[in-house]
């Protein structure tokens, strides 16, 4: 039964990993793809942090199931937001394409954390 607890807990982890990472592999192709195209790498990281920031800040409050899930919304909403904001930093017109983007990034990074969480022993 603990055997079974840890595996599953590092397939989580593993996962979470794996799905933070997408929006980096989707930068480095665009990069590679255009020659000299970086600001996938920027909106990437700005969406990370917007996303590390509102599990730190949430992560306080998990007593809940229900907690869980606004924490996942909370993280998507603001990693998306921050992405934006960072392409438009960076000179990006703002449209459906980078509104696009940001909510995938965003997507990613919310999974990633809800696999990040779920992956660590339950306090609720």
């Amino acid at each position: 039964m603990m055997m079974n607890r840890v595996r599953n807990s590092r397939q989580f982890l593993a996962l979470s990993i794996f799905v933070a990472a997408v929006p980096f592999a989707f930068a480095l192709i665009r990069a590679f793809r255009t020659g000299n195209d970086l600001r996938y790498f920027w909106v990437a990281l700005a969406s990370l942090l917007g996303a590390m920031t509102t599990v730190a800040v949430g992560r306080a409050h998990l007593r809940t199931p229900i907690a869980l899930v606004a924490l996942g919304s909370g993280v998507f909403v603001i990693a998306t937001l921050v992405a934006v904001l960072a392409a438009a930093l960076i000179g990006t017109a703002l449209g459906l394409g980078i509104i696009t983007v940001a909510a995938a990034f965003g997507l990613c990074f919310a999974v990633g954390a809800l696999l990040h969480i779920l992956a660590r022993p339950r306090r609720f």
